[in-house]
């Protein structure tokens, strides 16, 4: 992979949220085609934030002490090793992520369309990613999975609760102890 470009954050008419993002990969050959896409409360500036790791397959292999190419071998080879490494090292993904998208938390207006895609989100138990792979020389290619947050839900619901109170005192101090 390239590289991640034009990543948006909406709704469907179901409203469900979607994240779209298109792509750009290396080669026709190019099989480090995973990215991983996270929601986050970052500050300051206080801010709902979509941040997206890619290059895993580079990254992995700088965190392991391996090629690119033993990491594509690994997953082309031992899918579940592949796997394993890299919910492993999710936080240092996170680490070097790219925020793609954010909603920053300092209007009523802000916080209310912040909240309603987390409520959405908590409500339907995941998101929908829509991919669109640029290969160089070829037709896009599209994938669409449901993202399921299941086990996140806490981190959510403490996200949706920091969206709602955008404006208190009290949050603002606990977040500026905690820097």
């Amino acid at each position: 992979m390239k590289s991640i470009k034009n990543v948006k954050l909406g709704f469907n008419k179901n409203a469900e949220v979607v994240v779209k993002s298109d792509i750009e990969m290396k080669s026709e050959n190019d099989i480090d085609s995973l990215f991983l896409c996270f929601f986050s409360i970052l500050h300051p500036p206080l801010r709902l934030s979509v941040i997206t790791a890619s290059s895993l397959n580079d990254q992995l292999a700088e965190i392991i002490s391996q090629t690119p190419q033993t990491v594509e071998k690994m997953m082309r080879e031992n899918p579940e090793m592949y796997s394993m490494l890299i919910q492993q090292n999710t936080e240092a993904f996170l680490e070097n992520g790219e925020e793609q998208n954010k909603i920053p938390l300092d209007s009523a207006s802000n916080s209310k369309n912040a909240s309603a895609i987390l409520t959405s989100m908590l409500k339907n138990g995941y998101y929908i990613q829509k991919t669109r792979y640029h290969f160089p020389n070829a037709k896009p290619e599209t994938q669409e999975q449901k993202v399921d947050i299941n086990q996140l839900k806490p981190a959510f619901k403490a996200m949706l609760e920091i969206s709602k109170r955008w404006d208190d005192p009290t949050l603002k101090q606990e977040l500026m102890n905690h820097e």
